[in-house]
């Protein structure tokens, strides 16, 4: 039974080492989206009905929803190809689309039945996306955001532009909802007419070693005051050199965070498995003594 748990404990401390080590995670390509030219949009100015008003908080944690679902699918069901249904009323839907030979990015369709009207709606549905799906604080998802309709709309319908750059699924998922890709100037093109593209790169994550903090020096002794001239008139006697030599400071390499729980991980193994077998050698020497007996 000990061997067991000493042998799953060795296994979850490896697996969990390569794992971390080969980790990636995704950001958004924002040297792509810095590129991006300011655009100019087309609201609907007709007033908004009690019955399907929404406060700015409402509309952003319709992305946000999105965005919450999409890191699930991620990181917990480790999905191929992460896909967030968009509730309520399945009005906004989103696919996570990783790169290969090209890149990879993130695809929100717009509803037929999404009453978005405006592009301050439309960025706050896309920035509380962003906030959930990349732990972007809001304020930088909101400057984020509007450079991302911005490059969409720069792009919109762009296919050769996607074609020559994104992986292929970018360009087809949701195509069956609609053939656009990008968001138009106007609102009157944008419910089931809309899949803005939220380009991404994967990064690596790395460790990193912890290092020894610098000793501290000691501070320097003052100089002693001068003499008054009058005194400094006797014969100054000349002190002899003595060479010092510098002291050697060794600095030690910090462990990796994980190495250290490594390590720890295979001394609680090692302290059970001693146990365990000088438990087994008293039981053993008893079992003796009782058939000398």
């Amino acid at each position: 039974m000990f061997k067991k748990i000493i042998v799953s404990l060795l296994l979850c401390a490896a697996t969990g080492l390569l794992f971390a080590a080969d980790a990636e995670e995704a950001q958004i390509d924002t040297s792509i989206l810095d590129k991006a030219y300011v655009e100019t949009y087309i609201n609907d100015t007709a007033a908004v009905s009690w019955k399907n008003y929404s406060t700015g908080k409402q509309i952003r944690d319709m992305g946000r929803r999105l965005g919450a679902e999409i890191k699930y699918q991620e990181q917990v069901n480790h999905a191929k190809s992460p896909y967030a249904g968009g509730s309520p009323d399945f009005k906004y839907k989103a696919v996570r689309i990783y790169p290969g030979t090209k890149a990879g990015a993130d695809v929100i369709y717009i509803e037929k039945h999404a009453r978005v009207n405006t592009i301050q709606n439309m960025r706050r549905i896309v920035s509380g996306y962003i906030e959930r799906a990349y732990d972007i604080p809001m304020e930088k998802s909101d400057e984020i955001a509007k450079k991302i309709c911005y490059w969409n709309t720069n792009h919109y319908n762009d296919k050769a532009y996607f074609q020559a750059n994104f992986q292929v699924r970018v360009r087809e998922v949701f195509s069956n909802k609609t053939p656009i890709i990008g968001l138009a100037r106007s609102y009157r093109n944008w419910p089931g007419k809309t899949r803005i593209v939220i380009p991404f790169v994967l990064i690596k994550q790395t460790v990193p070693d912890a290092v020894e903090p610098a000793p501290q020096q000691e501070a320097a002794a003052p100089e002693p005051a001068q003499e008054p001239e009058q005194q400094a008139a006797a014969p100054a006697v000349e002190p002899v050199k003595t060479e010092t030599v510098p002291e050697v400071s060794e600095t030690k390499a910090g462990l990796p965070a994980l190495t250290i729980i490594l390590l720890i991980v295979l001394i609680i193994a090692a302290i059970v498995l001693i146990s365990f077998l000088v438990k087994r050698g008293m039981d053993k020497k008893k079992e003796d003594e009782n058939d000398v007996k």
